[in-house]
């Protein structure tokens, strides 16, 4: 289902400064190594972006259990996903994005980092229309983290990164990114997916 959002200016640059602020929070020389950064990224980002009369924003993050048998991360290609709970006036929606991070970028992937990159993207696939791809980089000192479509990625086509509060402003307050599913939305709340696994396994080919 598609809702319609068209918040005002002040609202965007709000959403645009909590995500600048988190970004800003997180220091590339003190979480150097990609789960340590995207924990303390996503530490960083959930909370209340905006709240006011006209409408709020509020994000909620999940970090994707990726060690010990049966982690959710080895079987769903994710191991992370933003929630976006979005208000204005009586309309409210709640979107969930899964997300696989990556330390620099694309063009830094040897070929089998990016063989295993597409074959993550496509468990995602399995659970969501379009997951993306987080590149955790670092410009003279400062994070400057970028989100891909990871269906490009997956099908060869060429993909140009936006920085993220970027694509949170342009496609998350819109109706262009985010799974709206109830049974999604629920399933991502938690770090091993457990309500998610089925769907993985009903969609599994053979």
């Amino acid at each position: 289902m598609r809702h319609a959002f068209r918040f005002p200016l002040h609202i965007r640059e709000a959403v645009r400064l909590h995500v600048r602020r988190a970004i800003a929070e997180v220091d590339p020389a003190r979480f150097n190594q990609e789960p340590a950064f995207a924990v303390a990224l996503l530490a960083r980002l959930q909370g209340t972006a905006y709240q006011g009369a006209d409408g709020s924003v509020v994000f909620r993050t999940t970090n994707i259990d990726s060690i010990g048998p049966g982690a959710a991360e080895r079987w769903s290609g994710a191991d992370m996903a933003i929630t976006a709970d979005i208000r204005e006036g009586d309309l409210g929606i709640s979107k969930a994005i899964l997300i696989q991070a990556k330390r620099g970028g694309l063009e830094e992937l040897s070929g089998s980092e990016r063989e295993r990159l597409v074959g993550q993207i496509e468990s995602m696939r399995r659970l969501t229309r379009s997951p993306k791809v987080l590149l955790l980089r670092d410009r003279n000192g400062r994070s400057e983290p970028e989100v891909a479509s990871g269906v490009r990625i997956a099908e060869g086509f060429p993909t140009e990164p936006v920085s993220l509060p970027d694509y949170f402003v342009r496609r998350v307050l819109t109706t262009l990114d985010g799974d709206t599913r109830p049974i999604f939305v629920a399933g991502v709340q938690q770090s091993t997916l457990r309500q998610l696994r089925v769907l993985a396994r009903v969609q599994t080919p053979g």
